[in-house]
């Protein structure tokens, strides 16, 4: 088609210079006239001809935006219409957050003056996000796994001038601020997965609709999730079967932004661990004689649903390695410390990095699961074991296109799995302990070098960033259904019940 299109173009501008040539007389001014036609028809042929490349993303191809220049009138047009509404929009639920707003319009308004005064500059690129976790970004002893994969995102957007405002959900502040800000001026909404699954089915305050048409169009809609949607999930009521694909957007599994490669197409942005460069590496022979286990939870330390039985492994562990076991584990009712571990207790994120950074092996046992913590481990140069069950099915490695590796029952972590020795190490649980403990051994023993995965680099989350906000999502949803009478978007009825059971707070205020 675009081939075509390419020769249609071509034959179109050859008749407009034979044209030219018998209309123009054939003077000196005349002859410059022609010379000028011609070369300006094949330049313009040229540049359609030379299509621009689609993007790429987990295996989806995507088209590209064309670009746009920001006009004078328009950016006069969006200043004045932040500067009307400065004062009843961006307060969210949380006053802080007001504070980090308004620096992101002060910032947004500086960019658009820029663009008035003259200078050539694309239209903004400006999020909307009601992402719960949005706001703990910006607390200091906040180090969880969701945390830890958008702060450097938000950096990475201060740096490329990409503008974001957090609106909370449940009081409505989203729904607010996004007609105040308008719909030409918001290009993409971020929000969580079941603030997405409540804004698609409220089509009068929320999406757009005939009822609603200035609220969120359905292709600006994304979930920030780091979860994905999984065909099997817990939080979520059970697909009919373990083997349904489904997303959180009805136009599909491209509208979750997910922390890691998933399979069927979620749109990966990845992250980068941020606080690799925060020690010094301790060279393995200067190191305790210590393994780390990767539990917050005493709990965990019981849980015989993927890990062995802890009343003798770790006494065994303990005795074969010879090192110190240790765990940072949480000490709560019911789930007392096994015997064989040295029990720290939980640590502020630096003297956890430097404990971490002075042992010689991570150890998994089965939860908490696909946690950002193996990554530091690798960047400190301590290997890591994890555990999975190949009863399940599930192999050691799985790929990209395997789902398994993302869930508790099956594998602790698929993502870093995928690694490989001598820095990812995979016991299968239903191996004899013998086995096991041996595998633990050789990983302990094993001095590795930091490391740290190419697609985890600053450099790569920022192209995939990029790489996003340059994609037509608008006409990619249209080739998913957007905007078609009859296709049919609905939501799954499992979420559809899900729904019922927990509905839309903002419906009763």
């Amino acid at each position: 088609m675009a081939l075509g299109l390419r020769l249609r173009t071509k034959a179109t501008l050859w008749l407009l210079a034979l044209v030219a040539l018998l209309c123009i007389p054939l003077t000196l001014n005349g002859l410059r006239s022609l010379h000028l036609t011609i070369t300006t028809s094949f330049a313009q042929w040229q540049s359609m001809s030379q299509a621009v490349p689609p993007l790429t993303n987990n295996n989806m191809t995507y088209p590209r935006q064309a670009p746009s220049t920001l006009s004078a009138a328009k950016a006069r047009e969006y200043i004045d219409r932040l500067h009307a509404i400065r004062n009843i929009a961006f307060s969210p639920h949380y006053p802080f957050m007001r504070v980090h707003n308004l620096q992101n319009v002060d910032r947004l308004v500086q960019y658009l003056a820029r663009a008035e005064a003259g200078e050539r500059l694309p239209t903004p690129r400006v999020i909307l996000s009601s992402w719960h976790f949005h706001p703990t970004c910006y607390e200091e002893d906040s180090s969880n796994g969701e945390v830890q994969w958008m702060r450097p995102i938000l950096e990475l957007m201060q740096e490329e001038e990409i503008f974001i405002i957090y609106a909370s959900f449940p009081d409505k502040t989203f729904h607010k601020d996004f007609k105040l800000m308008g719909n030409d001026l918001v290009t993409h909404t971020w929000i969580d997965d079941e603030h997405l699954i409540w804004c698609f089915q409220d089509p009068k305050h929320c999406v757009q609709s005939p009822q609603n048409p200035e609220g969120v169009p359905l292709w600006k809609m994304f979930a920030f999730t780091f979860w994905g949607s999984l065909p099997r999930s817990g939080k979520w009521l059970p697909p009919p079967t373990g083997d349904v694909s489904w997303s959180f957007n009805p136009l599909g599994r491209e509208w979750n932004l997910v922390p890691y490669q998933m399979p069927e197409g979620h749109f990966f942005i990845g992250y980068h661990y941020q606080r690799c460069q925060a020690l010094e590496y301790i060279p393995f022979a200067e190191r305790s004689d210590q393994i780390v286990i990767l539990a917050k939870k005493s709990e965990y330390l019981h849980d015989p649903q993927l890990f062995v039985d802890p009343a003798s492994f770790y006494i065994r562990l303990k005795n074969v390695t010879g090192d110190k076991i240790i765990t940072n584990a949480i000490l709560e009712e019911g789930y007392p410390i096994p015997e064989g571990l040295s029990s720290v207790g939980l640590l502020p994120s630096a003297e956890y990095d430097k404990q971490l950074a002075n042992s010689k092996a991570l150890l998994g046992i089965g939860r908490p699961q696909i946690s950002p913590t193996p990554y530091a481990s690798l960047c400190r140069g301590v290997p890591v074991i994890l555990p999975y069950r190949s009863d399940t099915g599930c192999p050691a490695r799985p790929g990209p296109s395997d789902y398994c590796g993302f869930y508790e029952d099956m594998h602790q972590h698929g993502p870093a799995a995928a690694i490989g020795e001598p820095y990812i190490y995979t016991v299968d649980v239903g191996a004899p302990v013998e086995e096991i403990v041996e595998i633990v051994k050789r990983a302990a023993s094993t001095p590795i070098l930091p490391f740290e995965p190419e697609e985890m680099k600053i450099a790569a989350v920022r192209r995939r960033l990029l790489d996003y906000f340059e994609i037509d999502w608008e006409e990619y949803g249209r080739v998913k259904g957007f905007g078609e009478e009859g296709h049919g978007l609905a939501l799954p009825p499992w979420l559809v019940e899900w729904s019922r059971r927990n509905p839309d707070p903002t419906l009763n205020s």
